[in-house]
């Protein structure tokens, strides 16, 4: 089994494994439960039994309706292959009242795998220290516990954000590649954005191995743009936002969660305008200038293609979905302070998070030899145990959400108790709510 994964040092210039190709992948594994059962804790109780959007309304209905006929059916233009398994999964296997449950574990599960497999490639690139923090980010990022983890619709960002690491790797035997093959498939077959990694698909590009995992990430990408030709998406929220809405949006959603509560974020955008975020991007911009000082051109590369990418799909996400809500530019002191924080922004801070490890960690460094790249050398070396200090802090301080959008329910298991008593008396088949104002249709026989 552990033949399976790149984890032996035999190629020391592609492969970052210590001797030891057990205990590695032990502590992928590790990190994986882990990391799961954090992403499982950051959810309040009654919303790890309260079913999110899609979750119920759509996978879980139509896995009740249609069974696994519905894995390739598209839903808002697009294919959610993984969603509709984890359903199929859900209506096969767990009792009816288990199925909210099932369905906020297993994406939790899911964020925890993608954890651990994030750690283990990214090691080629930055030290293992700063691949736990890369890894990490995948369920501790402040902003993803409000909508993103424990839920089955919204995976897809955590498989787009785990794509772009595995597109970045470099596998050293087929069995690695196949594998990384079949996840890159699987992800491109839930996101469509995956169509945004396509230029990655030309850095090193000659290596074999790497184009098994292209071949993969193609045939997925390639059958969502087939489905958003065949089946294309309905407009379904209809506003305004300003061109100046999105750089400042970007700011509130990608890197305000990283530096203050949730609940800070509004009092704080209404007292002061735009001077936070000005701040902010400051900051970060010289923290990268000082991180990069001598880093490697992969390392640049990297660091370049995370932030593109971060704007680019928040970009996306609101051009999509243009609500009022996201006109930051626009709105009065008064709406600034009840600021709506989006799920758009949780990819995005992400990449800026592992933006900053990588360019803090570089494996590849060249070292300095001239007093004053000494002096330069403990300045970035400085700035690089700031910024750990800072995302340590963010993911401690921030673990529990001030709002889920679960955080209220409606539950499932007591509703389905009373739709019990409903079948009881006669009934073909009940609604049962959800969030959003939501609900699900389930017909009495499944229930008694």
């Amino acid at each position: 089994m552990t033949r399976l994964l790149d984890l032996s040092p035999s190629t020391p210039r592609t492969s970052p494994w210590p001797s030891g190709t057990g205990r590695t992948l032990a502590i992928g594994a590790f990190l994986a439960l882990v990391l799961g059962g954090l992403a499982w804790l950051r959810l309040p109780a009654v919303a790890r039994d309260t079913f999110w959007a899609e979750d119920g309304r759509n996978f879980v209905q139509s896995a009740m309706f249609h069974g696994w006929g519905d894995l390739f059916t598209p839903y808002g233009g697009y294919l959610h292959l993984l969603p509709r398994v984890l359903a199929n999964t859900a209506v096969m296997a767990v009792p009816l009242d288990g199925y909210a449950l099932f369905m906020s574990g297993a994406a939790s599960l899911v964020a925890g795998v993608c954890a651990g497999i994030v750690w283990m490639v990214s090691r080629q690139h930055v030290g293992s220290g700063w691949a736990l923090v890369i890894g990490a980010s995948t369920v501790l990022a402040p902003l993803a516990a409000r909508e993103v983890l424990g839920n089955a619709a919204n995976i897809h960002t955590i498989l787009m954000w785990t794509l772009f690491w595995v597109l970045l790797y470099t596998p050293t035997r087929r069995s690695t590649a196949a594998l990384l093959a079949l996840f890159a498939l699987v992800a491109a077959l839930t996101e469509v954005q995956a169509v945004f990694l396509l230029p990655l698909l030309l850095w090193r590009s000659r290596s074999r191995l790497r184009r098994i995992v292209y071949g993969g990430t193609l045939a997925g990408v390639l059958a969502q743009l087939l489905c958003v030709l065949l089946s294309p998406r309905k407009q379904t929220a209809f506003g305004h936002v300003e061109p100046l809405s999105y750089p400042y949006g970007f700011v509130i959603n990608a890197l305000m969660p990283i530096v203050l509560p949730t609940r800070a974020i509004g009092p704080v955008l209404s007292t002061t305008a735009q001077l936070v975020p000005l701040l902010l991007v400051a900051a970060f911009g010289a923290a990268f200038l000082v991180l990069l000082r001598g880093a490697s051109s992969t390392a640049r590369v990297i660091v370049s293609a995370a932030l593109l990418l971060a704007v680019l799909t928040y970009v996306a996400g609101v051009y999509t979905t243009p609500l009022d809500l996201y006109d930051y530019a626009s709105h009065s002191p008064a709406q600034l302070r009840a600021v709506w924080l989006a799920r758009y922004g949780v990819l995005p801070s992400m990449l800026v998070i592992s933006a900053l490890c990588v360019a803090a960690g570089d494996r590849t460094r060249t070292r300095p030899e001239r007093e004053g790249m000494r002096r330069s050398e403990a300045v970035r070396k400085g700035v690089a145990f700031g910024v750990v200090t800072l995302l340590l802090l963010s993911f401690a301080c921030f673990f529990s959400p001030s709002d889920t959008r679960r955080s209220h329910g409606p539950a499932w298991q007591p509703q389905v108790v009373q739709a019990r008593e409903e079948c009881a008396e006669g009934a073909a088949a009940v609604t049962l709510a959800q969030t959003l104002g939501w609900s699900v249709e389930v017909p009495c026989g499944r229930i008694r």
